[in-house]
C-alpha cells in the first residue's frame, strides 16, 4: 500500500493521540512533537497538554455526531468556537475562508423555536 493510502487510512483518534503524553516518558514529545508534529499548529503556543485536550473533546463530539448520539444537551456554540479556535491554530487563513460557509450560527439562531416546535428544521 503507498504512504499516502496510509495516511489517508488513518483516522481522527489516530492523529488525536500522537499529541498525547505518549509512551514512557513522553516519547512522543522528543521523537514527535519536537522535531515535527508542531509545526502541524503554527499558530499554537500554549502547552502540547491543553492542544491534545482541545483536539480529543473535538473528537468525541465528532464520535457522538458520526455515531447519531444526542449532542442538543452540549454548549454547542461553545463547540463551534472550539472547532474555529483549533482550525486557526493549523491555519487562520482557512478559518476565514470557511467561516463565509458556515450555517451554523443560523441554525443556532432557532434552535429553541425548532426544538419547540414553532419553527420545522433546515438545513
Amino acid at each position: 500500500m503507498a504512504p499516502d493510502h496510509v495516511v489517508a487510512e488513518l483516522n481522527f483518534g489516530f492523529w488525536v493521540s500522537l499529541l498525547s503524553k505518549g509512551g514512557r516518558g513522553g516519547q512522543y514529545d522528543r521523537q514527535l512533537w519536537v522535531p515535527a508534529l508542531h509545526k502541524a499548529f503554527p499558530h499554537y503556543a500554549g502547552r502540547r497538554d491543553e492542544l491534545h485536550g482541545a483536539l480529543d473533546a473535538l473528537r468525541l463530539l465528532r464520535n457522538r455526531v458520526m455515531h447519531h448520539e444526542p449532542i442538543h444537551h452540549r454548549d454547542l456554540a461553545l463547540d463551534h468556537r472550539m472547532i474555529y479556535r483549533v482550525l486557526g491554530w493549523i491555519s487562520t487563513e482557512a478559518a476565514k475562508e470557511i467561516q463565509v460557509l458556515d450555517r451554523f450560527p443560523a441554525v443556532l439562531t432557532h434552535r429553541a423555536a425548532t426544538c419547540g416546535g414553532g419553527r420545522s428544521p433546515r438545513f
